[in-house]
Formats: structure tokens, C-alpha cells, sequence
């Protein structure tokens, strides 16, 4: 499946627009609440290395818009962990569409992970939680963690096998692993108990035109 999306967004309005083209439906308020939060990160940017985007309409793009791209999906995550957060993304996307949803950021670097909670406080975004933690020493140091999400999302962490390997404990069964990747990028059939359901393919837009991928994987 291939979408196509023009023009840069600037605003809430814009951001709207941009994600209509991209066929999905998003609330004007939660755009704006999601630019608030990519502004804030970006101007920590300054203090803590977040991101290597300074441009904020190519951030707008690469993190905002490809966050949102989760909608194509059809997932409607209930508990969802984004693995590797870094920066918020794409898990801040994925609370913009799915306001009901309880998610949390993780991230082992502690100064993103305080950074994620004053973007947090700043954009006035609620139900999503941090936490500094190794996912791959998540389930041992963390039994609460062990099977608690039905979906886990992830971008730019490792590889599609290593990730699948540190989702794998922490998913519950038949729940969904969600991993952004290149277009070229290789999506195996199975990664261990994971088999993959969907491929997805999108166009992102100028300032940062390239295409994209989301492999969809649950979990047996």
C-alpha cells in the first residue's frame, strides 16, 4: 500500500491536512498539542542530543508525520510501549491518535528520559508515562512489565531481530510489534515467535521526501 503527502506543515491546521493526505484522520487540538511537544523538544535539542533534525519543518516531517503514520495500521493500542523513545517519537504521535490509550516512553538514558517529561508537562499531553529503563533488562528488573502491552512500537533502536527479541517478554500474546523502517530496509516473514501480518508503504514530503515502511508483526 503506497500513500502520497505534499506540502509542509507549519501548524495544527497544516499538520491536519498533511496527515488527511496521508489518509488519516487526526483531531486538530491533538496536532496542536503534538507541534507544542515537537517545539519543546527541539529547544531542549540545545541542552540534550534528542535529535540530529534542527530544521523544524524537516522535524515536522521525519517525526511528527511519520509518527502519525501508526494510523495506517488500524491498530487501537490499549497499553502500548514505545521501546527506545529517545526523543518521544513515534510514541507522542501515537497518543495523539489514540487519546484512550495508556503509553509509555522507555528510554536507558536518563537526561531523555527527563526531557521527554518536560516536553511532556510543556505540551500538556497526558496518559503517557516515562521511564528510564534497558529494555533488554526491562522483564528482569521490571516483573510488571512481563506480557503488559498489546502493542510495541519502535524506530530507529536496532535491528529488526535484536528488537524483536527484547519486545518479545514484554508483549502479551498476539499482541502487535510496530517497527518504522526504511523502504529498502529487509522485513523478514518471523522474527522468532513474531510473524509478520502487514507491510506497509508511505511517501514522505519535502523538506525530507523519502519513502517508508512499517512492518507489522504479532506476536504468537
Amino acid at each position: 500500500m503506497l500513500r502520497q503527502v505534499t506540502d509542509t506543515p507549519s501548524d495544527a491546521a497544516n499538520l491536519v491536512e498533511r496527515a488527511k493526505a496521508l489518509g488519516i484522520s487526526l483531531n486538530v487540538d491533538k496536532a496542536d498539542s503534538l507541534l507544542r511537544y515537537l517545539d519543546a523538544m527541539l529547544a531542549l535539542n540545545e541542552q540534550v542530543n534528542l535529535t540530529g533534525i534542527r530544521d523544524r519543518e524537516t522535524a515536522v516531517v521525519l517525526h511528527a508525520l511519520d509518527g502519525l503514520a501508526f494510523a495506517l495500521t488500524e491498530i487501537a493500542p490499549q497499553h502500548l510501549l514505545d521501546l527506545g523513545s529517545g526523543n518521544g517519537f513515534p510514541g507522542v504521535a501515537v497518543a495523539a491518535l489514540h487519546s484512550r490509550a495508556s503509553i509509555v516512553l522507555i528510554d536507558r538514558t536518563g537526561k531523555k528520559v527527563r526531557a521527554m517529561g518536560a516536553c511532556l508537562m510543556t505540551a500538556r499531553i497526558q496518559g503517557v508515562e516515562t521511564m528510564q529503563i534497558d529494555a533488554a533488562q526491562a522483564p528482569a528488573l521490571n516483573r510488571e512489565m512481563r506480557g503488559a502491552f498489546d502493542v510495541i512500537t519502535a524506530r530507529a533502536v536496532g535491528t529488526p531481530a535484536a528488537i524483536a527479541e527484547m519486545a518479545q517478554p514484554l508483549l502479551r500474546p498476539g499482541g502487535h510489534l510496530v517497527l518504522w523502517l526504511d523502504a529498502g530496509a529487509e522485513a523478514a516473514d518471523v522474527l522468532d515467535r513474531c510473524q509478520r501480518e502487514q507491510t506497509i508503504e508511505y511517501n514522505l514530503p519535502e523538506p525530507a521526501v523519502r519513502r517508508r515502511r512499517l512492518a507489522v508483526y504479532r506476536l504468537r
